[in-house]
Parts: C-alpha cells; sequence; structure tokens
C-alpha cells in the first residue's frame, strides 16, 4: 500500500453525489483541507423514493437533489464533470474534459448501474431501473400511451425489491391512467424475495395477485425478440421446447447492477462485479489515498448487497477515515451491521418492512418508509 504523506495544499476530491458523499458535504468543517472538491455530472436522484416516482406518487424534483447547491452551501467547490481515470504515479485526477487536477486523496461514491441486453429492432423497448432518470423517461413514454388507450404487455426482470416495486407502481401509475396492461414479474430465482421470511413471501404474492400482477419464477429471460422475450429455465436442459415466448412492448430490468465502468479503468484492484476492492478502513489496498463507498465499492472481507442504508452507515466512518488520513492519525474500521431493515413500497399506500427474519406489511409500514425517507431528504435540502 502506498504510504506516502499526501502533498501539502492539494485538494480533497469528492467523485460523485451518493449518500456517503452528501453526508461528507455537509460535514465539511470536520475535512481538514484548505479546499474540498464534489466532481459530479448531474444532480443526486435518490433511489429510496425513485419506485415512487415511476408509479406517480412523487413529482421528479420531490426525488432530486442539487448536490451543487448543498456544496455551496458548505463551502466545497463544485465541478460539473467526469472522470476518466487516475494518475497513480503522480496523484492526480484525470477529467473527461482534459483536465488534471493534483489532489492529496480522493474519494468515490457513484452508485451502480445496469447494462441491457442488445435491443431487438423489432421487439421491445428496453429499460433499465438505473440511473433513475430512466425510470421518470419510461413513466412520461406510458402514461402518454396509457392516454391513448394501448393495450400494453409489460415484463419486469428481477424478483429482488428493485423489480417488486417496480411491477407494483407500474400498475399504480396504470391506475391512474384507468389502463389496464398485462404486468408479469419474472425471476430466475424458486422464490421471490431470496433469503426473506417465508410468512413475508406468502403476504407479498398474495397482495401481488390483488394487484393482478403475474409471477414466474424459475425462469431467466435470454434477451428480446419481434413482439416480446424469450424465457427459459436456468435448470433446463437445451433443447428445441427450451424456449418460451412472452409478448411484451416495454421490459424493465432490475436485476444485474454492477459498477460504472470508470472504475475498472483506475489502474486499481477491483472484485469482479462487485467493484472498486477497498480495505476494512474503505481504502483502497494499493493506494491509500483512494477511498471509496457504497455500491461502487466492494469490501474484500464482506460482501454487501446493493442498497442505500450501507452508503449511509459508512458515511461517517469514511469521513472520520478522510479527516484522519489528511491528518496522519490512526484510521478505524467499518464493520457492516449484520442486517438492515428494507422496506418495499407496494403502491397503493401498503408497504412491506423486512429485517432479518422479522417482518411486517401493511399502511403501516408504508407510513414508516416515508418517514425516514422525508427525514433523510429534509436534511439535505
Amino acid at each position: 500500500m502506498i504510504v506516502d504523506p499526501p502533498p501539502s495544499g492539494a485538494p480533497l476530491l469528492l467523485v460523485g453525489a451518493g449518500h456517503a458523499h452528501l453526508h461528507l458535504i455537509r460535514q465539511r468543517r470536520q475535512l481538514p483541507a484548505q479546499r474540498v472538491i464534489l466532481l459530479d455530472p448531474g444532480g443526486f436522484w435518490y433511489s429510496g423514493m425513485a419506485s415512487g416516482m415511476l408509479g406517480g406518487q412523487f413529482m421528479p424534483q420531490a426525488d432530486r437533489l442539487d448536490p451543487m447547491q448543498l456544496a455551496r452551501r458548505h463551502g466545497v467547490e463544485g465541478i460539473r464533470g467526469r472522470l476518466s481515470g487516475l494518475d497513480l504515479d503522480r496523484r492526480e485526477a484525470l477529467l473527461a474534459d482534459g483536465r488534471r487536477l493534483a489532489i492529496a486523496a480522493t474519494s468515490l461514491n457513484l452508485g451502480s448501474t445496469l447494462h441491457l441486453p442488445a435491443a431487438h429492432p423489432e421487439g421491445p423497448a428496453l429499460w433499465p431501473v438505473k440511473p433513475i432518470p430512466r425510470l421518470l423517461a419510461l413513466r412520461r413514454h406510458l402514461s402518454r400511451a396509457f392516454d391513448s388507450h394501448q393495450r400494453l404487455h409489460l415484463v419486469v426482470v428481477g424478483g429482488g425489491a428493485s423489480g417488486i416495486e417496480v411491477a407494483c407502481q407500474l400498475r399504480a401509475l396504470a391506475e391512474r391512467h384507468a389502463a389496464t396492461p398485462e404486468i408479469r414479474l419474472l425471476t430466475r430465482a424458486p422464490a421471490l424475495l431470496p433469503g426473506a421470511p417465508r410468512g413475508a413471501v406468502n403476504w407479498l404474492r398474495r397482495r401481488l395477485a390483488r394487484r393482478r400482477i403475474t409471477v414466474m419464477t424459475g425462469l431467466e429471460c435470454c434477451g428480446p425478440t419481434r413482439g416480446g422475450v424469450m424465457v427459459a429455465s436456468p435448470n433446463q436442459p437445451w433443447g428445441e421446447d427450451s424456449y418460451r415466448f412472452l409478448a411484451a412492448d416495454h421490459v424493465v430490468h432490475a436485476t444485474g447492477l454492477s459498477p460504472p465502468d470508470i472504475v475498472e479503468r483506475l489502474g486499481l484492484p477491483t472484485l469482479p462485479d462487485r467493484g472498486l476492492a477497498i480495505t476494512a478502513t474503505l481504502q483502497s489496498p494499493a493506494a491509500s489515498w483512494v477511498f471509496a463507498a457504497g455500491d461502487c465499492a466492494a469490501m474484500i472481507d464482506h460482501e454487501l448487497p446493493r442498497l442505500g442504508v450501507y452508503g449511509v452507515r459508512q458515511a461517517p466512518v469514511l469521513l472520520a477515515n478522510i479527516a484522519a488520513y489528511l491528518q496522519g492519525s490512526e484510521l478505524h474500521p467499518y464493520h457492516p451491521q449484520p442486517r438492515a431493515l428494507s422496506i418495499l413500497d407496494l403502491g397503493d399506500g401498503q408497504a412491506l418492512a423486512i429485517r432479518g427474519r422479522y417482518w411486517w406489511g401493511g399502511r403501516l409500514a408504508w407510513w414508516w418508509k416515508r418517514q425516514l425517507d422525508e427525514r433523510f431528504l429534509s436534511a439535505y435540502r
């Protein structure tokens, strides 16, 4: 690990405005750097309310923050742009516009993305759940289609929390427009929400049936074709009857999240499909001046699910360790919580909350989620 001291007077560079960096910006006074710079291409979209925005519960502006405005308020310089690489020998950040910045340290909080399969020229429209503005584009597209009385076939790929929320919010959006599309939820797993309590899954399946959402387990999407998608069982031997056709006008992919491509171009160790490798102190094992948190980072000793709550919990440790690094003090490890609370917004004033083996569903869970979401966003408005 590179342990040389940071250059005197060089700035701290925060790349990306994710959950953890919002906290660092608000606590800028605790960072012993003469200059702190935020590099980010656009607004912060809050993942906790993204599906609700798709379903029409929230206007887009309710789910979005301007990180540059937050940065100015707390004495952080803002640069609209993207990182294109790091010069590890000269300790410089390379910007996509050609600029080079000498830095004391940098922290990456870039979130995750989703790579779609190749589209078919006569196949369905394909939509990823990330970046979140794509869900806003889907909402606007479907709203026009519903208003023109198109009878649509919608397929959601992914039986985890994101896929379930998206399927429910598609039904909510349709109901706002008095439309009745066919909605199918497809997962390659044998059941929804792998690892969730059985009672929670059974409760959820009953809710989905009432919302007229067809659940198809044990099937994976093999790719788009004319008028729909081909699906198959992952465990079925190949043969002429291996594939089934599902009619689809739109397919939303809610599985297969991966770190942004830039992570692989930094010249630092990564963990396949997980992100930039980081130690317990949230540092790269090959460059102590590079920190990372959230979905783009992969802890070497812990495989964390891609949930915003982990970025939020990493934030105080990230803040303390960057400050300690800049001062030459001892850094402390981040210890992930063994269980995290997850609350699924089901789009009709109902939600399902799960934490470990405990769960509860209904309006109280939905109200609790609203309180948590509004509390988080209000802290940065």
